[in-house]
């Protein structure tokens, strides 16, 4: 099974490779354009990004437990972008020297 590193790395390759902004990523995924990722659609977020579709939905319910900070169990426009640049950080702070 792939580490937590390693599927978070996958999902932010993905983002930042197949959309011009977190933005458009998160409209592309909130199919009923309601303002928000339930688990289902941040885990067709996720298997997009090829996480194993057997840990996507435990991925996506930690996503959520860990970074739904109203605790409505969905993720805001909001929190998604706090979600992505910290994971663009992560990124950018590991590869430098």
């Amino acid at each position: 099974m792939a580490s937590k590193k390693e599927i978070l790395n996958k999902i932010r390759i993905f983002i930042t490779q197949s959309f011009d902004s977190p933005q458009k990523a998160f409209d592309f995924f909130d199919k009923n354009q309601d303002g928000y990722l339930t688990k289902k659609e941040l885990k067709k977020l996720i298997k997009s990004a090829n996480v194993n579709a057997f840990v996507s939905s435990m991925v996506a319910r930690k996503m959520i437990a860990g970074l739904d900070e109203d605790g409505n169990k969905k993720f805001d426009w909001r929190e998604f972008k706090k979600a992505v640049e910290k994971l663009i950080a992560e990124d950018t702070s590991e590869t430098k020297v």
